[in-house]
């Protein structure tokens, strides 16, 4: 009981500290775990065990980070979005929901090997310099793009799937049948919040400044100390090894900081001869790499707390059991209902390997299908996964994006729960999922 209790308290601290903007998420990812921890019995030697475990699971992503955030500050400082954006401006020509709609496909076929952060490093990257002049929000793109990125991330070499059909003992690619009219109506749905984000931009103003930005000259307007930065003759070298970075990311199995590592050394190597330039470089973009990796590390400390000590299993437990009994014989639907919250809160392998197993236990005294209860399951948790604090995967897309965890949170989290649950309302309709 006092787990649970202490697992509760600790995600509603972590919460609305978050969304009140009291404290850095740094902060509250170690000092809330070891806290929790320490009032359940663990002592220092454990606690200590559980940060070196979950510290593990999130320093492949910090590294990526520190190359990721420093290859695409030198793109950006070198000038190769500059010419991209200009073109983009012209075909739009202040059509904004022809953007929404890039964003959708983009991330449609970004997305389609199940990896959230190639899919934030395509299409936001590029795109976020033509926001600027057309005067959209970079949070209604993301939104967009992480709308599609939970309706794609549920294809049978996903998170999801992968892990849901080693609980079910079944293939993830039968598996996968059953999810697929709720992903196609979810995919439909995605176009639908993009033409109403398109909508909402426009009345903001969005597009009116594509004519005037068209036509003004990029070198006129920029700062003297940018412009110094720039390499215009190099514009080809600098698209050819981005393109050759994207290849590698999708056709080798190299680990994808080594990938950005190299192409970092080549980028500051050419574009930068002087090793003075280059530590400039590197200095320039230091302080968002260094909050970052921080943030990222530390969200492993409490990922190894929560999973170590079953946590998180004793809180779905603890719901179980005060749950009136006409509730559990639809336990299924009021877990894929606050779905997108529990995925706020919790990782994806006590999710599918902790709480589902629970679920259908239960479930099945009422005669709902163990499927039922892991698509019904899997779809709302999934829906608001790429705003979780606790996946390392969440800040690429803020360090990519510029937004801070706050200001995702509270522009994203709504779509995307809405997504969510008018996908697993179209299965119960449909007789998909068994109500």
């Amino acid at each position: 009981m006092l787990l649970a209790i202490t697992g509760f308290v600790m995600i509603g601290l972590l919460m609305f500290f978050l969304l009140k903007g009291k404290a850095i998420p740094m902060t509250l990812f170690v000092v809330l775990p070891i806290l929790g921890a320490v009032i359940n019995g663990y002592g220092l030697t454990d606690i200590a065990g559980f940060i070196k475990d979950g510290v593990s699971t999130t320093w492949s992503m910090a590294a990526l980070f520190v190359f990721v955030v420093t290859y695409f500050g030198i793109m950006t400082d070198v000038g190769m979005f500059d010419k991209l954006v200009q073109k983009l401006i012209r075909i739009a020509d202040g059509h904004v929901l022809g953007i929404f709609l890039v964003v959708v496909l983009i991330a449609t076929l970004g997305h389609l090997d199940g990896n959230s952060p190639t899919t934030y490093l395509i299409a936001i990257p590029a795109l976020l310099p033509l926001c600027k002049k057309l005067n959209i929000r970079i949070s209604a793109i993301m939104a967009v793009c992480c709308s599609v990125i939970t309706v794609m991330n549920l294809v049978p070499w996903g998170g999801v799937l992968n892990r849901q059909s080693v609980t079910l003992a079944m293939d993830s690619g039968l598996l996968w049948r059953a999810y697929l009219p709720m992903q196609i109506f979810g995919w439909f749905c995605c176009v639908g919040l993009a033409v109403v984000m398109s909508r909402i931009e426009v009345r903001r103003g969005a597009g009116k400044v594509a004519v005037l930005a068209a036509g003004e000259s990029a070198e006129a307007a920029a700062d003297p100390e940018v412009l110094a930065l720039q390499r215009p003759k190099l514009l080809w070298y600098n698209v050819i090894l981005t393109v050759a970075v994207f290849v590698l990311l999708f056709k080798t199995s190299l680990p994808n900081y080594s990938i950005f590592m190299m192409g970092c050394v080549l980028a500051l190597a050419v574009n930068y001869p002087n090793p003075k330039d280059q530590e400039a470089r590197l200095a320039a973009h230091a302080p968002k790499v260094i909050s970052l990796v921080a943030t990222v590390l530390s969200a492993g400390v409490m990922v190894g707390v929560l999973n170590n000590t079953g946590m998180i299993v004793a809180m779905a437990e603890l719901i179980i059991h005060i749950l009136p009994d006409f509730l559990c014989a639809h336990l299924h639907l009021v877990f894929a209902f606050f779905g997108g919250f529990i995925g706020l809160a919790v990782s994806p392998d006590p999710l599918y390997y902790g709480i589902l197993p629970v679920l259908i236990e239960v479930c099945a005294q009422y005669g709902i299908p163990a499927q039922s209860v892991a698509i019904a399951f899997g779809i709302g948790a999934d829906s608001c996964f790429t705003l979780a604090p606790v996946i390392a995967s969440t800040y690429l897309g803020l360090a990519v994006s510029g937004l801070s965890l706050k200001e995702h949170m509270r522009f994203s989290f709504f779509p995307l729960w809405i997504v969510g649950l008018l996908m697993i309302a179209f299965g119960c309709v449909m007789g998909y999922i068994v109500i």
